[in-house]
């Protein structure tokens, strides 16, 4: 029983048009003298073409066409009126002829619908893939990047990929609140994760001697390294004016400049505070600091994760949105799991 009903769903089109034309011959046959009711046959010729194409319209037109003309031939009286035969039998020809057109008309633009539609779908693959190839340059593109800054420290590239997968926590922890919910999207999420590996970029233009110093900085080497907002910010906006428009450079420019501000206005380099700070630097600024102070330092061991949770907690309002810290608190059991792989992987997967 399942199989009939199987193929009568794949077939419904050509029943339906087969069934329509049976309907218009019967009612042709049973309802003598009324030649009107031929114009009946319109209807499943113009279905054939529209569904099907000319291969079944065409066919459709022409026994319908044989059928009106047995019935002229067997019983005349089904389709006289007060006409005689001649006009009878002119009429039947013109209307066959104006069917046949009807049918091939219809069913040759479905032929070409189907065409263009199969082209359109080839260019959709294309495009599809164009599209693939050119996330994934974006994603080396940006990796290349980061690792200008990697290179110099293999502590800072494993710090640049756990910053990331903190940043799509936290960023997706934030989506489930009204006030973000809009704002933040995959899109946004993907953009965030991407360019936040670049946020220490400027550090290429940091000197090894400050950069690697094991001990605190000095009050002038500080002033020096703080220079690096500056240097990655200015670096990543000339390339986001040469890409013309929006991109995810343009949130890497963002956060390369403002993940060192502070929520009440006395972080660096321009002193903005809370929401004057752009949303992907707040996070960033959170993600950063968490996974700075969990790290192991050649001049001091990482704090535990209960330590490291309190001293955010003891800055937010201050240093960091409060918002940012209640997310990064909501999620804290998905941040040591997604910290532990990467520190046992020594990776993180960077998706477009």
């Amino acid at each position: 029983m399942a199989r009939p009903v199987e193929i009568l769903r794949g077939n419904f089109e050509k029943v339906f048009i087969i069934s329509s034309i049976l309907a218009a011959a019967l009612i042709t046959y049973f309802v003598p003298n009324n030649i009107s009711f031929l114009n009946f046959f319109f209807l499943p010729v113009i279905l054939a073409g529209y569904y099907v194409g000319i291969r079944l319209s065409v066919p459709g037109a022409v026994f319908c066409v044989c059928a009106v003309v047995l019935y002229a031939v067997v019983s005349p009286v089904q389709l006289q009126q007060p006409h005689d035969t001649a006009q009878v039998v002119l009429f039947v020809l013109t209307w066959g002829c104006f069917l046949i057109l009807a049918g091939a008309l219809v069913g040759n633009q479905q032929e070409k619908i189907k065409a263009e539609r199969a082209k359109l779908v080839d260019l959709n693959a294309e495009i599809t893939a164009a599209y693939q190839k050119l996330k994934k340059a974006r994603v080396e593109t940006v990796i290349g990047m980061a690792t200008l800054s990697e290179c110099r420290d293999f502590r800072t590239g494993l710090h640049l990929q756990r910053v990331s997968g903190l940043c799509r926590i936290i960023a997706g922890e934030l989506r489930n609140k009204p006030a973000f919910a809009a704002y933040i999207t995959d899109e946004y999420i993907n953009d965030l994760v991407l360019s936040s590996v670049l946020h220490d970029i400027g550090k290429v233009g940091t000197p090894d001697s400050i950069l690697l110093k094991p001990d605190p900085l000095t009050e002038d080497e500080f002033e020096l390294a703080k220079a690096h907002t500056l240097i990655g910010g200015n670096a990543l906006d000339e390339v986001e004016k040469r890409m013309g428009g929006r991109s995810f450079f343009t949130l890497g420019k963002q956060i390369a400049y403002c993940h060192h501000e502070r929520w009440d206005g006395t972080g660096y380099p321009r002193g903005l505070s809370a929401e004057d700070i752009p949303l992907s630097a707040r996070i960033v600024s959170v993600a950063d600091t968490y996974d700075a102070i969990t790290m192991d330092r050649v001049y001091r061991k990482g704090m535990p994760h209960e330590e490291a949770m309190r001293r955010i907690c003891e800055a937010s309002g201050t240093q960091f949105d409060p918002r940012v810290v209640d997310a990064l608190i909501a999620c804290q059991d998905n941040v040591r799991r997604t910290l532990g792989a990467v520190s046992a992987n020594g990776s993180y997967e960077l998706s477009a």
